[in-house]
């Protein structure tokens, strides 16, 4: 079911918006993204101090991130069922 809503929806739209939502966090992540500036995927990894604290204490606010051990940060999945407030949401938490 999921596949065919999938195709229902258009992989170019999904694509689309998934690009439009990765570009809104990194547009606000500004000096701290590590991933590429260009749209690859949804995955988005930046640069926090502590990255298992930080993964902690977004946690404790809903949002749900992971932190990597190489290069140590923390990294945002994006998809489709996102939102533009869930984005600002945790680019508010990270100020």
């Amino acid at each position: 079911e999921a596949i065919e809503t999938m195709e229902s929806v258009g992989l170019d739209t999904i694509e689309s918006r998934v690009a439009g939502l990765t570009d809104r966090l990194k547009e606000g992540l500004g000096d701290r993204l590590l991933s590429p500036r260009a749209y690859e995927s949804g995955l988005v990894t930046f640069e926090a101090e502590d990255p298992e604290a930080t993964v902690e204490r977004l946690g404790q606010r809903g949002i749900v991130v992971r932190s990597l051990p190489h290069p140590e940060a923390v990294r945002a999945s994006i998809h489709v069922f996102n939102t533009p407030g869930e984005i600002d949401a945790l680019l508010d938490a990270l100020a």
